[in-house]
């Protein structure tokens, strides 16, 4: 047994692969077929039907076979379609996975140098506060509290001082208004 594919309807035969079949037509096959070339059916042993089935009328025999190659040619441009949506909506869903794989790997690596970055500030929040240095302003604590009485300190013997002298202004001027008052 052997299978032959034939076209389909859309392919067309070239007239080259005609010429090919028609390039020698006296072409002789031996055979034990009688020279007038007349093949008589011989009965197989199938049963012949009974019934008379009667061919389909010429309206339908048009009709199906138009309608059937609409549908048909329909569907495949339906199935082009889709097969290019397919295609699109694949190589869309191919580079959205491809940028968030990118997008996924930053951010891992933003969240490592998030969490070394936490580290580090730890770390300078820890030796800031063993040198008693305020992590705002920069400056020494001590230092700053140290700078902070000294003032304190000045102030109050500069206030003693003056209070001090105010006395003694005090007591000079009395001294001098008494003796005003007895040479007048």
């Amino acid at each position: 047994e052997m299978q032959m594919d034939f076209p389909s309807e859309k392919q067309c035969v070239s007239k080259t692969a005609d010429l090919e079949f028609n390039k020698d037509p006296n072409v002789n096959f031996s055979s034990h077929i009688p020279a007038d070339g007349v093949f008589k059916a011989t009965n197989q042993g199938l049963p012949k039907s009974t019934k008379k089935v009667e061919p389909p009328s010429k309206k339908t025999a048009t009709r199906r076979p138009l309608n059937r190659y609409k549908l048909e040619a329909e569907l495949k441009t339906k199935n082009q379609l889709l097969e290019t949506a397919k295609q699109q909506l694949h190589s869309r869903l191919t580079a959205a996975q491809g940028t968030i794989k990118k997008l996924k790997e930053e951010n891992e690596g933003l969240v490592q140098e998030v969490e070394k970055l936490k580290k580090f500030q730890e770390t300078c929040m820890v030796i800031l506060e063993s040198r008693n240095v305020d992590p705002v302003t920069g400056s020494n604590i001590l230092d700053e509290e140290e700078k902070t009485q000294e003032c304190q300190k000045q102030t109050m013997l500069l206030t003693e001082k003056l209070i001090e002298e105010l006395r003694l202004f005090n007591q000079t001027i009395a001294k001098e208004k008494e003796m005003l008052q007895v040479r007048l």
